[in-house]
């Protein structure tokens, strides 16, 4: 894929009122090794709190801050650095949230990952708490029987890993390293989700089409976990119950979805909501009710905007027949074609496995 020449790393970095943890993020970047030529986008969500200001202080010649103007939620925002990246012709696309810790050495691994196997579409590194003593999650795994999303070996000793390589349903989002072709093949991050599950429901899209994803235990990251500080955040509730369904109704069968409902009414939706109202979180709980109506009988989830990409072909390099633009054009569009014929028949196959 990439020949000769060292590839192309694009970073894409959504901050949202986070503008001294994206300032640190950057710099932590630049002393990060590998990668070849890098190019580094920042997307503002609407921040209006001065972040922009911030991020604007700090930027060198190859970091580019991108304003959306409004909170366009986690999915919308890193597809626009994406297909800023993919405009510029970018090898891959590494994923990071603000309050990553990055270690210097972590990006080789993932490359030399992504470069071993065809099939492998994206690369996490093990994520360590804050102060590195827990294991925060080593990729995602997800079970559509019971819509369950659970970060693999959560809470355990760094010490207890011993492998070189792993395989995950989901790349957790907040540090994902991904393959340009994946996203040709499969689209970007769902718009419509907003906020949580995305990083699954792009997995779950990629297993479909045959793509793997490795954990790669030499790369190693820190995080910030905030996820139970808003445990009873009204928009928090909403997506994560309506976003579970959705992955559901898009990727379990009748059996599964059955199970899943039938779990989650007697189980997992009463006890959401109950953990809620008895604690005086009123509008979280109707927050859940309305996750649970939108994520039935919502239209929200057939949005095809994450399929909408540049169409920037590859350069042929100078020893193939037809290296002019105007032939690598139409050998792109003829893949395209020859691609959708075969779509429909992989995912009839993907379905037969599943029952």
């Amino acid at each position: 894929m990439i020949g000769k020449e060292p590839p192309k790393l694009a970073v894409v970095i959504v901050n949202f009122r986070s503008g001294d943890e994206t300032a640190g993020l950057l710099k932590s970047l630049r002393d990060a090794r590998g990668g070849g030529e890098r190019n580094i986008y920042v997307v503002d969500s609407g921040s209006g709190d001065g972040s922009c200001d911030v991020i604007k202080s700090c930027l060198l010649g190859n970091e580019f801050l991108i304003e959306a103007g409004e909170n366009l939620g986690y999915g919308a925002c890193n597809n626009i650095g994406i297909r800023k990246g993919m405009e510029w012709g970018a090898d891959y696309f590494l994923v990071l949230n603000p309050d990553v810790q990055l270690e210097n050495d972590f990006l080789p691994p993932l490359l030399i990952a992504l470069e071993a196997r065809p099939r492998c579409g994206a690369a996490v590194p093990v994520t360590l708490s804050e102060d590195g003593s827990r294991i925060q999650s080593v990729g995602g795994d997800f079970s559509l029987w019971t819509g369950t999303a659970r970060r693999r070996f959560f809470g355990k000793d760094p010490a207890t890993l011993r492998r070189d390589f792993d395989r995950a349903v989901f790349a957790i989002g907040h540090c994902m390293l991904v393959k340009r072709e994946f996203f040709e093949d499969v689209g970007l991050f769902h718009e419509g989700y907003f906020l949580y599950y995305e990083d699954v429901e792009l997995g779950m899209r990629g297993s479909r089409e045959y793509w793997e994803t490795m954990v790669v235990y030499q790369s190693r990251v820190r995080h910030n976990d905030t996820t139970g500080e808003r445990l009873f955040d009204p928009t928090v509730n909403l997506v994560a119950t309506r976003n579970q369904v959705w992955v559901e109704r898009s990727y379990a069968d009748s059996i599964r979805l059955l199970c899943f409902i039938l779990f989650s009414l007697s189980l997992r939706w009463p006890w959401k909501f109950a953990r809620c109202f008895f604690t005086f979180h009123f509008k979280a709980s109707f927050m859940v009710i309305k996750g649970c109506w939108t994520g039935l009988f919502g239209r929200g989830l057939h949005g095809v905007s994450h399929l909408a990409l540049p169409v920037v072909p590859r350069k042929a390099r100078p020893d193939e027949p037809g290296s002019n633009s105007g032939e690598v054009v139409a050998r792109w569009i003829q893949a395209q074609d020859a691609y959708l014929i075969t779509k429909h028949k992989l995912d009839q196959n993907y379905r037969k496995r599943l029952k």
